[in-house]
């Protein structure tokens, strides 16, 4: 036990690192900025909504926030428009596709029976296949269009996150938490990070 011990309290400031850098710490270094979604991302740390709102006016105004608005919506509709559009596209497929199957099948049988059979299960099976196919090269469309917007919304967010980067600027303030005992990054690598 007792050697147990000892080497618990021997390892222990290899294993924690602690360094109090409250105040000293910098917020955050040029080229530290990402996106994430709708987010931007300081420091591996993702800012809530209210926050990348803030830090994006500071840089670029009214202006650059609705830019970042419509680019978020259009994001949000790119997302939409190709998941809902490729369900339907395999959708139209597997409807479309069964049915001009068993158009196929029933028209091998239905030789023996002769043309006009032939010509009877087609009319039947006819609108169903076009139907699938409709709903295909409709579901392929609006997928399509739905890529195109995403790609743009996230260009254009990501252009931004570009011009908040080199800017410069500190993002806008957390809240104050406090005292506490964080782990995480500091300024020397990884470890436990006081906060007073």
């Amino acid at each position: 036990m007792k050697r147990i011990l000892r080497s618990i309290f021997l390892a222990l400031p290899v294993l924690l690192g602690t360094e109090a850098w409250a105040q000293y710490a910098p917020d955050w270094y040029q080229g530290d900025l990402s996106k994430k979604g709708t987010h931007i991302v300081v420091l591996d740390e993702k800012l809530d909504k209210e926050a990348t709102l803030r830090l994006i006016e500071s840089v670029g105004g009214p202006e650059m926030v609705a830019d970042w608005q419509k680019y978020a919506k259009q994001r949000g509709w790119g997302i939409g428009l190709t998941s809902g559009g490729y369900t339907l596209a395999v959708a139209g497929f597997c409807y479309g596709g069964v049915y001009l199957l068993a158009g196929i099948v029933g028209t091998i049988f239905a030789a023996i029976g002769g043309q006009a059979a032939v010509d009877k299960l087609w009319a039947d099976l006819g609108p169903q296949v076009s139907i699938g196919g409709t709903a295909m090269v409709t579901g392929l469309v609006t997928g399509t269009t739905g890529v195109v917007l995403l790609v743009r919304g996230n260009r254009k967010m990501k252009g931004i996150v570009s011009e908040c980067d080199a800017a410069g600027l500190p993002p806008v303030p957390k809240p104050a938490e406090g005292p506490g005992l964080t782990f995480g990054p500091t300024p020397s690598g990884i470890g436990l990070a006081l906060r007073f």
